[in-house]
């Protein structure tokens, strides 16, 4: 007759060997992982102020109006938020508004707070800080006209940090900041200035 081979487990040694080995995996790659996380939730929050400048440019086209994105620290909820904001330089939320008169806008296209689609503190962290070269000073504001270039024919900027987490990549730190740029033609581009020369992210 055959005889069948007892079946055998694993020895609690052999257990207590592979979930060591586990931890230290685990404990070696999370750093890597939270970066990693923290990079993608920039990465998000970098995409919402792209998407507004690009909403901006396009309304401006399209109603034949000046139009402005405006970054603001003024709560999104505030009545008439278009007329009643105060623009920031480094204003966490944004709005798109459109112009009804030389000094007057008739509506806020969009509004966005910057905690929104974040953590609450993830949220809190992020630094945006925009910034113009000649002939503008930047005071929060970016305009177009109504052939999508900027109002005024200036270069604008707009940087994306979180120092909570560590120093930008480009100054040394593991942190990949982002950068939106719009040219005076209307251009915009969303770009890494961690980038090597030649990268399709470069600014």
């Amino acid at each position: 007759m055959l005889s069948t081979l007892p079946q055998r487990g694993f020895t609690i040694v052999e257990l207590l060997v592979g979930i060591t080995l586990l931890a230290v995996l685990l404990a070696l790659g999370a750093p890597a992982m939270g970066t990693y996380l923290q990079n993608s939730k920039l990465a998000s929050a970098a995409a919402s102020y792209f998407t507004g400048i690009q909403m901006a440019r396009a309304e401006a086209i399209r109603r034949n109006v000046r139009t402005e994105f405006v970054l603001t620290n003024d709560a999104i909820s505030t009545p008439d938020i278009a007329n009643a904001l105060t623009p920031a330089i480094a204003g966490r939320n944004w709005v798109v508004r459109a112009a009804s008169g030389p000094a007057a806008f008739a509506s806020a296209v969009e509004t966005k707070s910057g905690a929104e689609g974040e953590g609450s503190a993830a949220a809190s962290a992020l630094v945006v800080t925009g910034s113009a070269s000649a002939p503008a000073v930047f005071d929060g504001r970016i305009p177009f006209n109504g052939f999508g270039g900027t109002a005024d024919g200036a270069p604008y900027q707009v940087d994306i940090t979180n120092p909570s987490i560590g120093t930008c990549a480009a100054s040394g730190g593991k942190v990949r900041c982002r950068r939106i740029t719009v040219s005076p033609g209307g251009q915009i581009m969303a770009c890494d200035p961690a980038a090597p020369a030649g990268d399709s992210r470069a600014c």
